[in-house]
């Protein structure tokens, strides 16, 4: 069985897709992954403003009086010129005037009409951006392979891109499995369960970047089963199976997969939850089982859903590293590495590192395990550990 890091490794070389771009409106793009480099167009500021609402004038006169000879706001164009014994009257963003090499704050002057009266004197340069000192015209400005933020947009507005160039969203189709699955908004028999996995996985593969295309159920038939699945592999970057994929006489699977040329990469992972993973590679794209009890499916998805579809859209990824936390409940290993679902909690010394209470729940199965999980603590193999130990901790897909 392999280790977390390595199916990590091995799903990071195989999965070598490159979606093509296609042209979004700007303001569509936030949580798409940025295909083109955006350069500045003209020097930024393209003159010299000032950072205050304030007035401009010449260091060199000192703190002495100044005549005021008007008011330039933002929005006021052109740049007139200033000599020795003048100022104006400039609101932040405004345009300095030629000549004037500093803007004193509007809180460090008096004003008697026409005349303007200091009370510190001025030094060169203060509360003033510099023409060009964000960059030139040409500077690259957003780097093509970034999933874009909020923030991001700015910057595309600011060098005038009205729509970007990102790639495509992968396609992921979503198949919940088990004669025993039942949609979630029906009244279930005792030897049945409601499909909690489809909502929940495919809200996790959206997070992640994905657009389900298809969400559904199988049944446990082998003909059924390769009938959806073939064409879903020829059509999709991305399959995501959940349940039939371990030990039962009806997980078919693996198998299924076999028949329809899907290379497997590997069947079981040595972490808990989600051993029995299964993950391959399609001719289109790739292929991953989860396990059905839904912790499991949960966790799996937190670990590489983000690699596999961050993959094809163009994403340069590392192995995350996990972030340190303090325990405040122990926890306790086998010989398998876990994941546990957790919460965070303010440090018990400030700027220390956070608190991690792991969510009581008793086993993979126990979907109340999964209120209000931020965060999964991870823990060795083979550990006990107790109250205030180190642990590390991976994001919870989803969770912002």
């Amino acid at each position: 069985m392999l280790a977390y890091a390595e199916a990590w490794q091995l799903l990071a070389s195989a999965c070598d897709f490159s979606l093509k771009s296609e042209v979004v409106p700007l303001e569509q793009t936030v949580g798409r992954v940025l295909a083109e480099n955006l350069f500045l167009d003209r020097p930024e500021p393209p003159v010299d403003r000032s950072a205050m609402d304030g007035f401009a004038v010449l260091s060199s006169d000192g703190a002495a009086p100044r005549q005021v000879l008007g008011t330039l706001f933002a929005g006021t164009a052109g740049q007139p010129t200033l000599s020795a014994g003048q100022a104006m009257a400039v609101m932040t963003g405004g345009t300095v005037p030629h000549g004037a090499d500093a803007v004193i704050p509007v809180e460090r002057t008096e004003r008697q009409e026409a005349q303007l009266l200091v009370t510190q004197a001025p030094k060169p340069g203060q509360h003033i951006r510099r023409k060009g000192e964000m960059g030139q015209a040409g500077r690259l400005a957003l780097a093509a392979g970034v999933r874009l933020r909020p923030g991001d947009l700015a910057i595309a507005a600011s060098v005038g891109a009205s729509q970007l160039h990102c790639s495509r969203r992968p396609r992921v189709a979503l198949f919940t499995t088990g004669d025993e699955v039942v949609p979630h908004q029906q009244t279930p028999e005792p030897h049945q369960v409601r499909d909690s996995n489809l909502p929940t996985c495919a809200a996790l593969l959206r997070a992640a970047g994905a657009e389900v295309a298809i969400a559904g159920h199988l049944p446990d038939d082998r003909t059924a089963l390769a009938k959806q699945l073939g064409p879903a592999c020829a059509e999709h970057d991305l399959v995501v199976t959940i349940g039939g994929v371990s030990m039962g006489e009806k997980d078919f699977l693996p198998e299924v997969f076999s028949e329809l040329g899907v290379e497997r990469l590997f069947h079981k992972l040595n972490i808990q939850p989600g051993k029995p993973v299964w993950a391959g590679k399609s001719a289109r794209g790739m292929v991953l089982g989860l396990p059905g009890n839904p912790v499991s499916g949960y966790v799996i998805l937190s670990l590489f859903a983000p690699l596999l579809l961050g993959s094809m859209e163009g994403l340069d990824l590392a192995q995350p590293w996990g972030m340190p936390a303090v325990l405040a409940s122990p926890l306790r290993t086998g010989p398998r590495e876990r994941f546990v679902p957790a919460l965070l909690q303010a440090p018990i010394i400030p700027g220390g590192p956070p608190q991690l209470m792991p969510i009581a729940a008793t086993g993979s199965g126990d979907w109340i395990g999964l209120a209000g999980v931020e965060v999964l603590a991870q823990v060795p193999p083979h550990s006990e550990l107790a109250v205030g130990d180190g642990i590390t901790y991976l994001p919870a897909l989803g969770v912002s």
